[in-house]
């Protein structure tokens, strides 16, 4: 994995976790850490989409969308299921089996069902990309980026229309966001730009999104996430130092941080509320970072390689022909 999309992965988590944190520790929900909870979302998207592009890169042709599904649904699926689960036996509200269902199978979008683990309302959006990026791989390997662009204006006006015809197509309304990820591996190959000057361009290119208002905020979305796809391609590797250690331990255990976090605050901050400071606070550190990291160990890891096992099966007549363009 690339140390600049390590630092990335990191930011986008760190955006959505202490946005949160503020909400809860302070009980307010103001400006600033809805603009970074909702940036952290976005970048994960462009993330999303550019990883994975570049994961379709190295999948044998022949078995190129069955790999890519299962690995997918190997990689998603095992920990939100675990969260959900955990959700619905032990948590206060009472969730309908419907509800349920909606949410192991991560279709709440589709069902106007509530989230039960916080965080999860973007995984939905994130499945149902996954359908098309294999195809955007194949159809726009070969061709050139200027496409890519079109693709993304053209997505646009059906964003812009998708609220006015059905809340259940909301994945539409994120389609520009997810094609600048696949601009920016598009654009793959044009570094010119020294790493250390990656986390200053990152930086500037947040303050279209932290300029947005809710008023209008999807035009401020997708024009972020192009930017910010834009951008991407353009840096040298960070060069190993304390910084990308730090990012990629976060983005090591990013998905578990997503999904945990919600709980750990609710635990720490309102179960405990009664409680010293000095508690609440030792008590959401510590779960902060044990329960991600033993996400990771017990559930997510293990999945991941198993999904690698089960689809490294190829035929070797079919390996063979692998190699030849599609």
């Amino acid at each position: 994995m690339s140390s600049n999309l390590d630092l990335l992965r990191s930011v986008a988590v760190l955006c959505v976790f202490f946005a949160h944190l503020n909400n809860i520790s302070t009980g307010s929900k103001g400006e600033l850490s809805w603009h970074f909870g909702q940036m952290g979302v976005l970048i994960f998207f462009v993330h999303t989409s550019l990883v994975l592009m570049r994961s379709l890169e190295r999948l044998p042709r022949a078995e190129l969308l069955t790999s890519f599904y299962v690995r997918r649904f190997f990689r998603i699926y095992p920990l939100s299921v675990s969260c959900v689960l955990v959700a619905y036996f032990f948590a206060e509200r009472h969730w309908t089996i419907r509800e349920l269902i909606s949410n192991l199978t991560l279709t709440q979008n589709l069902t106007y069902s509530d989230s039960m683990v916080g965080g999860l309302w973007t995984l939905p959006l994130e499945v149902q990309m996954y359908f098309a990026l294999p195809f955007l791989f194949l159809w726009f390997r070969s061709r050139p980026a200027f496409w890519l662009f079109v693709l993304w204006a053209l997505s646009i006006p059906l964003a812009i229309a998708q609220p006015h015809i059905t809340e259940r197509a909301s994945v539409i309304g994120y389609v520009p966001c997810f094609v600048a990820g696949v601009i920016a591996w598009r654009l793959s190959g044009r570094t010119r730009y020294p790493g250390y000057l990656w986390p200053f361009a990152l930086a500037a290119t947040t303050l279209i999104w932290l300029s947005a208002n809710r008023a209008h905020d999807m035009y401020f979305r997708w024009a972020f996430c192009l930017a910010l796809g834009l951008v991407i391609p353009w840096f040298h590797d960070l060069r190993t130092s304390w910084l990308t250690t730090a990012a990629e331990t976060v983005a090591k255990y990013s998905y578990g941080i997503y999904l945990s976090h919600a709980a750990v605050m609710l635990i720490a901050f309102e179960t405990l509320a009664h409680h010293s400071a000095v508690l609440r606070w030792t008590t959401f550190i510590f779960l902060a970072v044990l329960v991600p990291v033993a996400m990771y160990h017990l559930i997510e890891h293990p999945m991941i390689q198993l999904g690698k096992v089960a689809t490294r099966r190829v035929p070797a007549r079919k390996a063979g022909q692998a190699l030849n363009p599609i």
